[in-house]
């Protein structure tokens, strides 16, 4: 019984010591793969959801823009006077810009679109709709009718505008992180219905 005792044997401690280290070396390696993953999801998911957010916000006021009607007497006018920031004319993207524009829908309400601390407001009527928050940027230019484009800020005169949308993430992320993402969209809309 003895000799059965002695002759089996188990792992020093060297041999543990180095399963150990192995061990923690492959969870080490595979925690920092899962976190990379992990990290790009998470940059991905805001990356889209600023992108989706520019592209509503210009989808929509390009839609009401080309469609817009004209001044009512008039049939070369979209805009009327004082229905737009003067700043349009004032200086070539991207710097300065307007800050809002107000016409007349298709349906014959008025609608006015403006940016309101960080949300990018459609108003129609009067009842103020949220279009998509996280906006760090709205700029409007105006152009007139020539051949050559013209920053113009006569509203009897403007036949074109662009418009600049940066955005960020709705929910504040700290600077550096994944879901601190931002996204700009410009588009240059003509007036249709002139």
């Amino acid at each position: 019984m003895t000799r059965a005792i002695r002759n089996s044997r188990g792992f020093t401690l060297a041999e543990l010591l180095i399963v150990c280290a192995i061990l923690g070396f492959i969870m080490a390696a595979l925690f920092t793969l899962q976190r990379q993953g992990q990290l790009a999801y998470l940059t991905g998911a805001a990356r889209v959801e600023v992108q989706q957010n520019a592209r509503l916000a210009l989808d929509s006021m390009i839609t009401d823009l080309r469609s817009a009607l004209p001044v009512a007497g008039t049939t070369s006018q979209v805009i009327g006077t004082g229905n737009i920031d003067p700043n349009c004319a004032s200086g070539p993207p991207p710097t300065n810009g307007g800050t809002y524009v107000q016409f007349t829908a298709q349906d014959g309400h008025t609608v006015r679109y403006q940016l309101t601390g960080t949300d990018l407001e459609r108003v129609d009527n009067g009842v103020a709709t949220v279009l998509v928050g996280g906006v760090q940027q709205f700029r409007i230019w105006c152009y007139d009718n020539t051949n050559v484009p013209n920053l113009s800020a006569t509203a009897a005169s403007i036949r074109e505008i662009r418009i600049h949308i940066r955005t960020q993430t709705e929910r504040g992320a700290q600077a550096g992180s994944p879901g601190d993402q931002h996204a700009t969209v410009e588009a240059r809309v003509r007036f249709r219905n002139i």
